[in-house]
């Protein structure tokens, strides 16, 4: 039972990180219609700023997570300047191979600001654990899944009860009356590129004390969540959020139960089993066309 418990919440933790990562995505591209591919680079950033400020400079670790996301969520917006504004009129595939150079140049200055040496970043809770039905769950763990509940129903709020959240919502429902009713993009683009981006870097904050920071950190869990933003769908937040959460507890399951040697190709497995019984998605709807 423990060993059981113990999966489940290892499960539910990263299912926490993945879903984050996935909501940026999903608010980006609903905004701008853009993928971004970096969003995996942003949470390796996330990750070693967090250990620049704790580790090499002392400061506290809750202050430390709050300058974490303003500095990616600068870092976000500064990307939204270099490589969507200029391409914004051009094909989406244009700005696609973008991100893609935006992630690998991001990657690069990591190692050459950090090296390529795995380094570690402390708990807040130094090593302490919550014993629950005969497992040890770290109270990191406990902290990211509360965290990502807190920005979870912020989200909500904002884009349920603002004017930014109801532009978003008009842009993903019907992008072109949404523009000829007056709604700024240009002005969304940068704050949806800042936002997703710091969504990644609060991630990676969060999860480092669980894992070792290495460069290629964030690619790794970008696997889970663009699985879960494929089978929840790009236009519906609350369906990938599920499926960020369902695809992380059945990768932990499978990987203790198993093997573990496969836990990276375990969310594609499962994309590829799900699309094949339902094609539209988990929460999709088939829509049938007339030529």
């Amino acid at each position: 039972m423990g060993h059981f418990v113990g999966l489940l919440a290892s499960g539910i933790a990263q299912g926490a990180i993945a879903a984050l990562i996935a909501l940026g995505i999903v608010l980006l591209h609903q905004t701008t219609g853009v993928v971004n591919f970096a969003q995996g680079d942003l949470l390796t950033l996330g990750a070693y700023f967090g250990v620049w400020l704790v580790v090499a400079h002392g400061v506290a670790t809750v202050l430390a997570y709050v300058i974490v996301v303003a500095l990616v969520f600068a870092v976000g917006v500064a990307m939204e300047r270099i490589g969507y504004a200029p391409l914004r009129r051009q094909p989406i595939l244009a700005v696609v191979i973008s991100t893609f150079a935006l992630a690998l140049g991001l990657r690069s200055l990591i190692i050459l600001w950090q090296g390529n040496d795995q380094k570690t970043l402390p708990s807040p809770f130094g090593g302490s654990v919550w014993h629950v039905a005969g497992a040890a769950v770290p109270y990191q763990s406990v902290l990211i899944v509360g965290v990502t509940g807190v920005v979870l129903a912020g989200l909500m709020l904002m884009l349920h009860r603002s004017s930014i959240g109801r532009q978003v919502r008009a842009l993903a429902a019907d992008r072109e009356t949404a523009l000829l009713q007056g709604i700024r993009v240009t002005r969304l683009s940068v704050l949806m590129f800042g936002l997703s981006a710091a969504l990644a870097g609060l991630g990676g904050v969060l999860v480092a004390p669980t894992l070792t920071v290495s460069p290629q950190l964030g690619f790794t869990l970008l696997l889970s969540s663009f699985a879960a933003t494929v089978l929840g769908g790009f236009d519906r937040m609350g369906a990938t959020v599920l499926a960020a959460f369902g695809i992380a507890i059945v990768q932990q399951m499978a990987a203790g139960y198993v093997s573990a040697d496969y836990v990276e190709a375990y969310p594609y497995l499962i994309l590829l089993i799900a699309l094949v019984l339902r094609p539209s998605g988990l929460f999709g709807e088939v829509v049938r066309v007339r030529y």
